[in-house]
């Protein structure tokens, strides 16, 4: 069956009404991501304007299927844009090595600017990373934004805390066990990103990834790589 284009309003309406799902659920992290995106009339006119923009690019396509792909893309994006700021969230960076962190990603910036930039498009990009996953999900009926996307969050967010962790290293041991590291993350990376991007020739690839992650009673989950302390 023929399924028909999804118009930008419609985007628009499906995203905001996902966001007054998020400002009651439960979920403590979807809610405050709301919150601060809707409790700020410039911050909301704000959001709004720059995912009008994301969604007007996934419209502009007059085929369901390229929409979906797009939408796909623009996930991605996505979670590439708000790792930065999880990762400072997630590994409760302080004092000094926030500040060459921060400083290492705005070179040209002070560190005042580097915070509020750094915070502000988090809770912008989180927004529309809500609203995006909905749309796949909930609208658009794609399975890549179930497992394969989820999945590959978690990935990117591995690869990236790894990454941070060989910038400001307290050894050169550890720094080059580190790094030696990162190809092999980049690799799944890019494995996975084709995977969502191409799910019509992945399809048993993703029965296969998800048999062997599933957990039975003769295997037991393998830890993640971290980072140092």
């Amino acid at each position: 069956m023929h399924r028909s284009a999804i118009t930008h309003s419609r985007l628009m309406r499906e995203s905001t009404d996902r966001i007054e799902v998020a400002l009651h659920s439960g979920d403590v992290q979807e809610h405050l991501v709301a919150h601060r995106v809707f409790e700020n009339p410039k911050t909301w006119q704000l959001w709004e304007s720059e995912h009008s923009g994301l969604m007007r690019h996934v419209a502009e396509y007059g085929v369901l299927r390229i929409q979906a792909a797009a939408l796909r893309q623009t996930t991605l994006r996505l979670i590439h844009g708000k790792a930065l700021f999880e990762y400072l969230r997630r590994k409760e960076v302080r004092g000094n090595e926030r500040t060459s962190i921060l400083n290492h990603f705005y070179p040209t910036r002070g560190y005042q600017y580097a915070v509020i930039t750094e915070h502000g498009g988090y809770v912008r990009k989180a927004c529309s990373f809500l609203c995006a996953s909905h749309l796949g999900t909930g609208v658009v009926h794609d399975p890549a934004f179930l497992d394969p996307m989820q999945h590959y969050e978690n990935l990117y967010a591995e690869y990236f805390d790894l990454y941070c962790s060989t910038l400001f290293p307290e050894t050169d041991v550890e720094s080059a066990s580190e790094r030696s590291l990162l190809p092999l993350l980049k690799h799944q990376l890019d494995e996975w990103r084709w995977i969502i991007l191409n799910p019509r020739q992945s399809g048993a690839r993703i029965n296969r990834e998800r048999d062997l992650r599933r957990t039975t009673g003769d295997t037991q989950r393998l830890p993640t790589l971290k980072s140092r302390p």
